[in-house]
């Protein structure tokens, strides 16, 4: 292992620490006593409970607490984040014995991180914090994670959660975690500043996961930095040397791809991602975002090392992408993800008989969407590569 790699270990280690330590003392010391928010691991509590089809006062009794605090729980008033992590383990295990899914009941942990996350941003508001204090530039954060933090505003349900059944309650269900407008808007707010700030530039994984997450606000201001940020990077073409640079230039256009601009997306594959460096360096953070790439780590310089690793399989990113293929904003990117993935990874469709299937299957649905550019040329070449496979 080399040395600089050993090191990023080393500090996502002390980030995941960190993230302990912090929904262990729920945010104290960085967001305003009694502000702490628990709307995102509330609702998963919820959730969980009606797929055990009990009352809030059936798990109350089973937990052994009061029903106000399982009320407390389940509206965020009184937010997991302030459970010590020997009494969120606590939760977890029981939950789990009383039939819970696994790996349902495991998304607590994210769940109560975004938590915190939202918590922090939403008490600074239209402040930065500092970049040794903002969780979002202490690890490389994972697709689970980014979800849950998103969730209050897409209204998009983390993978867990979408076959999970649920027991139909009085009036509408809600599909997502409620924030407040005015505390959408001061989160919004944070990472403006943040990506702003004197301190962000100092932490480029705080400055590009704040960044990325700003795709979500739908206001024109943020377009604009966005526009400004995109136009301001490629201005001089990111070195092939400089992969986390791809990676911040990759957060951008795909923020702006969001917002309904995807030039700067198209412009990103055609020029970066031409470059054999930067493709190994994007399947890289794919697999590390999709969670084939276990080790956390604490910045993108993890990307150097990673490019050249072939302990991942690719099957968990081609399913991704596969499945993502047609996607209205994100399909470029995923197109050109998965046919680089091919090329890299050669064996990939001949050795998995189920995925060289559903290869074919989504490329002819794609290539019937009309792509049209290198798109096409890459669903086409995607083709060709299940046909040789298949022999």
């Amino acid at each position: 292992m080399s040395a600089g790699l050993r090191a990023s270990r080393e500090r996502g280690g002390k980030a995941q620490a960190m993230a302990t330590s912090n929904s262990q003392t729920g945010m104290r010391g960085f967001v305003t006593p009694g502000s702490e928010i628990g709307i995102v691991s509330g609702f998963v509590l919820k959730l969980i409970r009606g797929s055990l089809t009990l009352t809030q006062t059936e798990l109350a009794e089973r937990l052994g607490v009061d029903i106000s605090t399982v009320q407390g729980w389940e509206t965020g008033k009184r937010s997991l984040t302030a459970l010590r992590t020997a009494d969120l383990l606590r939760l977890r295990t029981r939950l789990i014995t009383l039939g819970a899914a696994p790996a349902v009941v495991v998304t607590l942990h994210d769940a109560v991180e975004a938590d915190g996350i939202l918590s922090i941003a939403i008490s600074a508001g239209g402040r930065s914090v500092g970049a040794d204090m903002n969780p979002l530039g202490a690890a490389v954060h994972r697709r689970s994670l980014i979800n849950m933090i998103t969730w209050p505003f897409t209204g998009i349900s983390p993978v867990p959660f979408r076959e999970l059944p649920r027991t139909p309650g009085r009036g509408p269900v809600a599909n997502r975690p409620t924030l407040a407008h005015a505390d959408q808007t001061r989160f919004f707010d944070h990472l403006l500043a943040t990506v702003q700030s004197s301190g962000a530039a100092n932490s480029p994984v705080l400055r590009r996961q704040a960044m990325y997450l700003l795709g979500f606000d739908q206001r024109v201001t943020s377009t604009q930095w966005l526009a400004r940020e995109h136009e301001r990077t490629f201005k001089v073409a990111t070195p092939n040397s400089d992969l986390p640079g791809g990676i911040a230039a990759r957060s951008a256009t795909l923020a702006l791809a969001r917002r309904g601009d995807s030039d700067p997306l198209h412009y990103f594959i055609k020029t970066t991602l031409s470059s054999e460096q930067h493709a190994a360096a994007n399947l890289a953070y794919w697999a590390y975002w999709l969670g084939e790439i276990t080790d956390l780590y604490a910045d993108d310089t993890y990307l150097v090392a990673a490019a050249d690793d072939h302990s991942w399989s690719g099957s968990r990113v081609a399913a991704h992408l596969l499945t993502h293929l047609d996607n209205p904003v994100h399909s470029p990117i995923n197109i050109n993800s998965m046919w680089t993935l091919v090329l890299a990874k050669p064996d990939l469709l001949k050795r998995d008989v189920n995925l060289r299937a559903q290869t074919q299957k989504r490329v002819e649905q794609a290539l019937d969407e009309g792509f049209s550019g290198q798109a096409r040329d890459e669903l086409i070449n995607l083709r060709c590569a299940v046909q040789l496979a298949d022999r």
